[in-house]
């Protein structure tokens, strides 16, 4: 009998134990989320990037001394890819630092050589695309091509478009306009070296894809076109126009070009 009774003691002593060692218990591991966060995509754009910092067409981008892309971004990168968040990396809202950077050949230590550094402020819950273009070096947003992408999801059977004219050493004076096959007319006019228009909201039409059109303004002069494009519904898209003014041809020749925003 003793037994037994010791024996049920052990058992209620090590129950009360496990007890009071579960009510101690406490979860250590971090997690992370992007519900108080700005974010950020980043477009090369600048077909005279090499000219302009006189260093090679391959850098990295640092916020806030974090390097933000994988592999290097060269002309016509977009990073991250559309697939990541609808194309945006998370940040850490407030004013934030933004670094370009290459390898420093002469030094051998990555990253060693500085493009440039600027300050952006970044809103909770805002999204922006930093267009690179050959203005980077310019103090003034707009010229960088800084853009907040401010936009409301269209209604049932709507799209949203914008334009970008990134084209910065076209002929002065002399502004494009985006013409449509489908519509049979311009959706953007008179647009100059450097604008970025609003968002339009357009009409979706599952059975038909469009022809788009770059225009000498008021005529039928055609600089490139994007063909047979197809807009989804309900999405949100920006259209832009980049390269050299001159070239029809080759890696950097002028080109429309679309990226998505949700």
């Amino acid at each position: 009998m003793k037994k037994i009774i010791v024996y049920l003691s052990l058992f209620a002593a090590s129950w009360l134990l496990m007890i009071a060692c579960k009510k101690e218990t406490k979860l250590t591991a971090d997690f992370s989320t992007t519900e108080n966060s700005a974010f950020l995509r980043v477009i090369q754009a600048s077909p005279y990037f090499r000219n302009v910092f006189n260093a090679p067409d391959s850098f990295n981008v640092y916020v806030n001394s974090a390097k933000v892309n994988a592999s290097f971004l060269t002309y016509a990168s977009i990073f991250p890819a559309s697939g990541t968040n609808n194309g945006y990396i998370a940040v850490t809202p407030g004013l934030q630092q933004i670094k370009m950077s290459i390898h420093g050949f002469t030094t051998g230590k990555p990253d060693s050589t500085q493009l440039i550094n600027f300050t952006k402020v970044f809103l909770t819950g805002q999204y922006y695309t930093l267009l690179v273009t050959d203005s980077i070096k310019s103090l003034r947003d707009s010229s960088q091509m800084f853009l907040l992408d401010k936009y409301t999801t269209p209604t049932l059977g709507n799209y949203s478009l914008r334009f970008v004219h990134a084209v910065l050493n076209d002929t002065l004076g002399m502004n494009v306009d985006i013409f449509s096959t489908r519509r049979n007319g311009n959706i953007f006019s008179n647009i100059k070296p450097g604008t970025v228009s609003g968002f339009s909201t357009l009409p979706y039409n599952t059975q038909l894809n469009d022809t788009l059109f770059v225009r000498r303004t008021g005529t039928l002069n055609n600089l490139t076109s994007i063909n047979n494009i197809g807009f989804s519904n309900q999405r949100v898209y920006t259209l832009y126009y980049r390269g050299d003014a001159i070239l029809t041809s080759g890696t950097k020749a002028r080109l429309l070009t679309t990226y998505i925003h949700q």
